[in-house]
């Protein structure tokens, strides 16, 4: 009984190789970008990334806190959430402003229910050292 040659055993070895390093290759990459957090936005984009209050204001008789926000870099932000810290040092749980700032756009929003003793308020990005804090007029 003969055996395969050494030559065709080293070419099939090296072709199952291949053929399992890629197959694990495309499992990582998908396993990666699907069980991340967030929008899949790179710490380089972050760092173009930037926003700005354009106004706020407060209305005492609604309770309500109108506010533009400016994002004035080329990229898009998601996830924006206003907190509103008060004159006690407590901080709200946070509030989801719908939609996301596209790049060069304003955009305005409401919060309602809001007590008249809060101190300022603090918007949060998808970028997580993306943050603006400002006090608004009344």
């Amino acid at each position: 009984m003969k055996g395969i040659s050494p030559i065709v055993a080293a070419v099939l070895l090296i072709a199952i190789t291949m053929t399992i390093s890629g197959v694990l290759a495309y499992w990582s990459s998908t396993f990666v970008s699907t069980t991340l957090p967030g929008e899949n936005i790179t710490t380089a984009q972050c760092r173009l990334a930037q926003f700005e209050f354009l106004n706020c204001r407060y209305n005492s008789s609604s309770q309500n806190l109108i506010f533009s926000l400016n994002n004035i870099r080329t990229v898009d932000l998601s996830k924006l959430t206003a907190f509103i810290e008060f004159v006690n040092g407590t901080v709200t749980n946070g509030t989801a402003l719908n939609g996301t700032l596209p790049s060069g756009e304003i955009r305005s929003y409401t919060l309602a229910n809001i007590p008249a003793d809060f101190a300022n308020m603090i918007v949060k990005t998808n970028c997580p050292e993306l943050s603006r804090t400002t006090t608004c007029s009344r």
